[in-house]
């Protein structure tokens, strides 16, 4: 098989087309066979992959050479194959790789071009498997940081810091020969609502959005593509931003002559679901400047979307030049992979994971440590330490191996106890009427905003003892929801390398470099 095979578009049929303009999630970690009749029949050209589709990095490489292979021959080009490896806690590879760095992390710590490295260490890790389109980075200004929505994906606090460090970032995906996918256009950091569960409306001004939200996509449009937010910006249009062709066509192609690919988030979002329903709205992004549909999970609504998609071209709504004119310039992003999948896809042999860029990205974390009031925690003869359940807090994040903060700092400290703060509250009270055996409080506190029984027993404790220490796990963005606080630092992500520094930091073996990147 030639690997990389792109078929001319003057040559393709109409049904050829469409297929080339779908990016479809398949269901589990191995190409089962409904599947594959539906990209036979269907002409699929593009794929984008979830956590559910990883086991190891010697199943992926089966997994993506029968995607390869069997895409190779039916449409007569290679799959563009796609993932949100964001970092932090939307990592979908987890295994078998290094593990990366989240966004707000590599804007914190001191590590210098820490977003770059990250960008290069992320892109040769998914090449190697064969994914070679990275649906990131986030480009939201996570405002105040205070935003439980946007969270640690942002890269911080204001435009300039993300217009830097995610042009880093995509530079560093660049450096290793993945393709880039910046997101979501416009940007969402005001959103209040979450556009998987319902549509956000967002009432900013066309200048203040050009100022503001948009910043950091104005000025890296270097980019190979982005992914258009659902969300509804009513000082441009009345539909979401996937809709709508004043912001996709007259905007970004006519006005700033962006020349990437647009790609749609997922078109089963509520946001488009409940409003337009999927074939209905797979037609209208089309029409309003969308290259690519991402059809993450329901294979009738992939089937739906396709069929609703042919039904416009035989009505005449999309025409035959429209299609071409989107599937030339997703060949282009095909071309510009190949030499990066020529020097690092290797389907014949394991993949392994390289020491040094593991260690230098726990460095990166190690050094984003920050303490943002009073004093850090050590442990001392007296001391209880309060940690969080892991949770998942969003769709879009995933649960990835082992995160359990408890029973790593029981067998790393045994001489201190060490209790969770369980969801059910049936520990409360013993928690409470124990503070006074103890000289210090020290307590990991993760997303309160979704679980008032933790944010509520920290209050009580803060109140009722002076001598604690709060660290929070996803960034300070806890912070607005305690009183009392006098010792307060953070990490920007609970994964297996912040677990890590937690405990070397425990025993005093780290500096806290890290600064609010605000």
């Amino acid at each position: 098989m030639n690997k990389f095979m792109i078929k001319n578009v003057d040559e393709m049929s109409v049904d050829e087309l469409i297929g080339q303009l779908i990016m479809i999630g398949l269901p589990y970690d191995y190409l089962d066979e409904k599947s594959k009749e539906f990209i036979k029949d269907f002409h699929i050209g593009n794929y984008i992959l979830f956590a559910r589709n990883y086991t190891d990095s010697k199943q992926m490489k089966k997994f993506s050479k029968e995607l390869y292979e069997l895409t190779t021959d039916i449409t007569g080009s290679f799959p563009l194959i796609s993932i949100d490896q964001e970092g932090g806690m939307v990592t979908r590879l987890f295994k078998d790789v290094t593990f990366p760095a989240s966004p707000m992390t590599t804007s914190a710590t001191s590590v210098k071009d820490a977003p770059r490295i990250t960008g290069e260490i992320i892109g040769k890790d998914m090449l190697k498997m064969g994914i070679n389109l990275n649906l990131a980075p986030c480009m939201e200004i996570n405002h105040n940081l205070a935003s439980h929505l946007v969270t640690v994906r942002s890269y911080g606090g204001n435009k300039e810091i993300i217009r830097k460090n995610a042009g880093l970032f995509i530079q560093g995906l660049h450096d290793a020969g993945v393709l880039a996918c910046m997101k979501h256009f416009p940007g969402a950091g005001k959103a209040s609502k979450d556009s998987h569960l319902e549509l956000p409306i967002i009432e900013e001004s066309i200048k203040d959005l050009r100022n503001e939200e948009m910043y950091p996509f104005l000025h890296n449009l270097e980019a190979d593509s982005l992914m258009s937010s659902h969300c509804l910006f009513q000082s441009f249009d009345t539909y979401p931003t996937t809709l709508s062709h004043k912001l996709l066509t007259e905007f970004l192609r006519d006005e700033i002559h962006f020349e990437g690919l647009i790609i749609s988030d997922g078109m089963e979002m509520k946001a488009i679901l409940d409003n337009y329903g999927i074939g209905n709205g797979s037609v209208i992004a089309l029409k309003a400047g969308c290259d690519i549909l991402l059809l993450c999970h329901e294979y009738d609504q992939q089937l739906e979307a396709f069929h609703a998609v042919k039904d416009a071209y035989n009505q005449g709504i999309i025409t035959l030049d429209e299609l071409k004119d989107k599937v030339r310039r997703i060949n282009h992003y095909k071309e510009k992979l190949i030499n990066g999948l020529n020097k690092y896809l290797d389907f014949d042999h394991d993949y392994e994971i390289v020491k040094e860029e593991h260690l230098l990205m726990e460095e990166i974390v190690d050094k984003s440590f920050t303490i943002i009031m009073g004093e850090a925690p050590s442990i001392k003869e007296s001391t209880l330490i309060l940690t969080p359940p892991a949770r998942v807090a969003t769709i879009v994040e995933d649960e990835f191996g082992k995160r359990d903060l408890t029973t790593i700092l029981k067998d790393e400290f045994p001489q201190v106890k060490v209790m969770e703060m369980l969801n059910d509250k049936s520990n409360e009270e013993e928690i409470l009427d124990s503070l006074e055996n103890y000289d210090q409080i020290i307590i990991y506190s993760y997303d309160v905003a979704y679980n008032h029984q933790q944010m509520d027993l920290i209050n009580k404790v803060l109140e009722k003892h002076h001598n604690t220490y709060v660290v929070s796990l996803k960034g300070p963005i806890d912070r607005q929801y305690f009183s009392y606080l006098k010792n307060y630092s953070c990490l920007y992500e609970y994964t297996p390398n912040s677990i890590k520094t937690i405990v070397k930091a425990l025993h005093n073996q780290i500096k806290y470099e890290g600064r609010l990147p605000k």
